[in-house]
């Protein structure tokens, strides 16, 4: 863990990560709502071509929790994750959920440590680790 949240490095590169990125996400029930490629806005020291990926995953509220609690955005859990290339590997980074969550305890927190721990098996798919 880093200051900003998760990350672990994938020797294949770019493309490999990405495809394991994805079917990381779909097997831990995350839907990827959005994805925005933004390499060539990192600014000329980065250099125009290089790979940066930013992957926004959902995961719903747990299915064996109670929706009619009060839901707020936060309850939702949108992820963030990142695949950048390094040269010839790549990183793939996440963010810890409970970051954005602003509640001291309850369903809430159940749902970011939820999805805290799916992202851990995600990164852990995308490594080979698993």
């Amino acid at each position: 863990m880093t200051e900003y949240g998760y990350s672990v490095e994938v020797a294949e590169g770019y493309d490999e990560a990405v495809i394991r990125a994805r079917l990381a996400l779909k097997s831990e029930g995350f839907s990827i709502i959005t994805e925005m490629h933004v390499g060539g806005l990192l600014g000329p020291e980065a250099g125009p071509d290089r790979q940066y990926l930013f992957m926004g995953a959902w995961s719903p509220v747990s299915g064996h929790r109670d929706i009619d609690r009060g839901l707020q955005a936060a309850v939702h859990l949108p992820c963030n994750l990142v695949v950048q290339e390094t040269g010839s590997s790549a990183l793939v980074a996440a963010l810890d959920p409970s970051d954005d969550t602003e509640v001291s305890g309850g369903p809430a927190l159940d749902d970011a440590d939820d999805a805290r721990q799916a992202l851990a098996r995600v990164l852990k798919r995308v490594s080979g680790d698993d």
